[in-house]
C-alpha cells in the first residue's frame, strides 16, 4: 500500500514538471518566431531607399541648374566686368548766391556711358538740364569737367565730352533685334551714392509707347524689369553681347507697381548722337501736322493708325493734299500703328527725303509721295478742335 502511494506521488509530480516544460518551450518558440518574422521584414521586405547610405544623403547633383542657364549667368558676369569701366557718374552743378557771393553747388546726380575711347558720353537731357557746370566721375580715374556737345529735349538725350583718351567704351547695339525675354543688365549710380550698381532682368516689352507727363511728343521705349532708381537715369541697358541696347530714362512710380523700367531704344540713341556730334542738335524731318492715336477717336477701319487733326499752312502735308481726318497707317514699307511709331519712322529720314505715305480717307486706302521738310525747333501752331471730333483734348495732341 505504501509503495503504491509513493509511485502515485512521484508520477503526479513528474507530470506537473512536464506541463511546465511544455509551456516554457511554447513561449520560447513564439518569441523566436516573432523575432524571425521581424528580422525578415526589416532586412528583406523594407526597400533599401528608406535608409540610404550617408554618402548618398550628402551627395549634390552635378546639374542643379541647366547648363544653358549657367552659361548665361557666367556670360552676364563676364559682360559686366568688361563694360563696367564705361559707366560713369554725371553730376550737375549750379551757381547759388548766398550772402552776396556765388558758389557752385551740386544739384543732381545721374549716370552716363562712354561711347568712344576719346571721351564722348551719352546721358539723359533731364540729368544735365540747367547745369552751370557738369562733372564726370570715372571709375578709378577721378573727376573730369565735361563739355555739353548737344542736347535734345524731345528724346531726353544729351551728348557730353571729356578730354581724355584710351578709355573703355561701349558699342551701341541694334534695338530692332531685341526679343521679349532677352536677358539684360541695367548699370548706373542709383541715388548718386551707390556707384556702378548692376541689376539684371529681361526685356519685358519692346515698342512700348509712353507719353511722358507734360509732353506732346512720343517715342517707343524698351520696357525692362531690371530695377532702376533715381540716379540710374542716363545709364546703359546692356545685352549679353556687351552692347548698349537702351538708355535708362524712367520708371513707373505708382503705389504697388514694381519692375516697370523704361529705356530709350539704342537705334534712337545712335541717330540722335550722330546729329548732336555733327550739328549740336537733331535735324528732324517735318510733315507739318497735328496728330493723335486714331483708336482714341473711332473704332471704324482701320484698326490702328495716326489721325491727322490739323495741317499747318504751306507744310509738306498740305502741298501733297493730305487733309484733316486722314489716318496714316504706313511710311514706305513700315507700318504705323500709333504715335510713337510715326516719330520713330520719321527719325529714319532727313529733310528733303521723299517717302510714301499710306493713309485712309473715308474708309478708302490711298498713298501719296511726300518730300519732307525740316522741323523748326520751336514749331507750334494754334488750332481749333474740329467739330466732328468728340473725344480727346487738342492740347495733348502731338505735332510733327
Amino acid at each position: 500500500m505504501e509503495r503504491k502511494h509513493d509511485h502515485y506521488t512521484r508520477s503526479h509530480g513528474g507530470g506537473a514538471w512536464a506541463f511546465v516544460g511544455y509551456i516554457s518551450f511554447g513561449i520560447l518558440g513564439i518569441l523566436l518566431g516573432a523575432f524571425l518574422v521581424y528580422g525578415l521584414f526589416v532586412f528583406l521586405l523594407v526597400p533599401e531607399t528608406l535608409e540610404p547610405p550617408l554618402e548618398a544623403v550628402n551627395e549634390v547633383p552635378e546639374e542643379v541648374v541647366p547648363e544653358e542657364q549657367l552659361g548665361q549667368v557666367q556670360c552676364l558676369i563676364d559682360v559686366v566686368e568688361d563694360v563696367m569701366p564705361a559707366v560713369v557718374g554725371v553730376n550737375r552743378q549750379v551757381y547759388v548766391r548766398r550772402f552776396g557771393e556765388e558758389s557752385l553747388e551740386p544739384a543732381e546726380s545721374g549716370s552716363g556711358v562712354l561711347i568712344s575711347e576719346d571721351g564722348y558720353i551719352v546721358t539723359n537731357h533731364h540729368v544735365i538740364d540747367g547745369a552751370d557746370n557738369i562733372s564726370i566721375l570715372l571709375p578709378d580715374k577721378g573727376r573730369y569737367d565735361a563739355q555739353l556737345i548737344g542736347e535734345d529735349v524731345l528724346t531726353d538725350l544729351a551728348l557730353l565730352k571729356i578730354e581724355e583718351s584710351g578709355l573703355t567704351s561701349m558699342p551701341i547695339g541694334d534695338s530692332d533685334n531685341l526679343r521679349v525675354g532677352e536677358t539684360v543688365a541695367a548699370i548706373g549710380n542709383p541715388l548718386g551714392y551707390f556707384q556702378q550698381t548692376v541689376t539684371a532682368g529681361i526685356i519685358s516689352a519692346v515698342d512700348r509707347q509712353v507719353r511722358l507727363p507734360g509732353g506732346n511728343f512720343a517715342y517707343s521705349f524698351v520696357q525692362t524689369d531690371a530695377l532702376v532708381n533715381p540716379g540710374n537715369s542716363g545709364g546703359p541697358l546692356v545685352n549679353l553681347d556687351g552692347e548698349i541696347i537702351g538708355i535708362n530714362t524712367a520708371k513707373i512710380s505708382l503705389m504697388g507697381v514694381e519692375g516697370i523700367g523704361l529705356s530709350i531704344p539704342s537705334n534712337t540713341v545712335s541717330r540722335v548722337m550722330d546729329d548732336l556730334k555733327e550739328h549740336g542738335r537733331v535735324i528732324r524731318p517735318h510733315l507739318g501736322v497735328i496728330i493723335d492715336d486714331w483708336p482714341l477717336y473711332s473704332d471704324e477701319e482701320p484698326d490702328n493708325g495716326v489721325l491727322i487733326i490739323e495741317i499747318a499752312p504751306d507744310s509738306p502735308a498740305e502741298e501733297v493734299g493730305l487733309q484733316s481726318g486722314d489716318v496714316i497707317v504706313a511710311i514706305d514699307d513700315h507700318e504705323v500703328q500709333y504715335l510713337a511709331q510715326l516719330f520713330d519712322r520719321l527719325l529714319d529720314y532727313y529733310p528733303d527725303d521723299t517717302v510714301t505715305i499710306t493713309y485712309y480717307r473715308d474708309g478708302e486706302r490711298e498713298t501719296v509721295e511726300v518730300t519732307l521738310g525740316e522741323r523748326p525747333e520751336d514749331w507750334e501752331i494754334e488750332i481749333d478742335e474740329p467739330e466732328d471730333i468728340e473725344n480727346g483734348e487738342s492740347e495733348d495732341n502731338a505735332e510733327e
